[in-house]
């Protein structure tokens, strides 16, 4: 039984990959008249983060109040968004089977815990570690390891995106992935499901 469950957000807990390109995409368009995916491929667009979007967007350094202004226009779609039906039944699992949840999400940090407070969902976790300037999830996901002084094979990462996976084959952390095109390249390497359901298994 693992010890540790690191686990993403967007896409993840949340169907909000769709609503969350679109909210960026649109408010970019909004605000400063450009179609921001005629200026990047979407491969690209799921690399930057929503801050460096905009700063590539409109050419300059994103300012404070512009962070505010994107992060509040993110949110309320966010809000909106299906949480997977198995995310209660996976936290119960995990809180009979004493094993710790850790939510750990590109989303702005700030941001993160309001949209988990609204969701009614923070208290769920251990800890929620959104990021914070320029921190990669390897990076995070190194500090979870040291902090939580155990093996790594105790250690379970969930996500969907190749980004998650990469981050945990860093760390040495056995990963498991949620559905999505970018994991499909390593379907028989990893444990794939539609839904949190799948994740139960791999915990055991």
């Amino acid at each position: 039984m693992k010890k540790i469950l690191i686990i993403d957000f967007d896409g993840t807990i949340i169907d909000s990959n769709f609503v969350k390109k679109s909210s960026i995409v649109n408010y970019i368009k909004s605000k400063y008249n450009i179609e921001i995916l005629k200026k990047i491929d979407n491969f690209k667009f799921q690399r930057l983060t929503r801050y460096d979007l905009i700063s590539l967007a409109i050419n300059r350094p994103i300012l404070d109040h512009e962070k505010v202004e994107i992060d509040n226009e993110v949110n309320k779609h966010i809000i909106k968004s299906r949480i997977d039906p198995y995310f209660f039944e996976l936290f119960k699992f995990c809180y009979k089977n004493k094993i710790k949840m850790i939510l750990v999400s590109n989303t702005p940090h700030k941001s993160l815990v309001e949209i988990t407070n609204k969701l009614k969902i923070y208290d769920y976790f251990y800890k929620v570690i959104g990021r914070k300037g320029n921190k990669n999830k390897d990076i995070t996901f190194s500090e979870i390891k040291k902090s939580v002084s155990t093996d790594p094979s105790n250690i379970l990462s969930v996500g969907d995106d190749f980004d998650d996976y990469l981050a945990s084959t860093i760390n040495k952390i056995p990963f498991h992935g949620i559905y999505n095109y970018s994991l499909l390249c390593l379907k028989n390497k990893i444990p794939i499901s539609y839904s949190l359901k799948g994740v139960l298994n791999s915990l055991k």
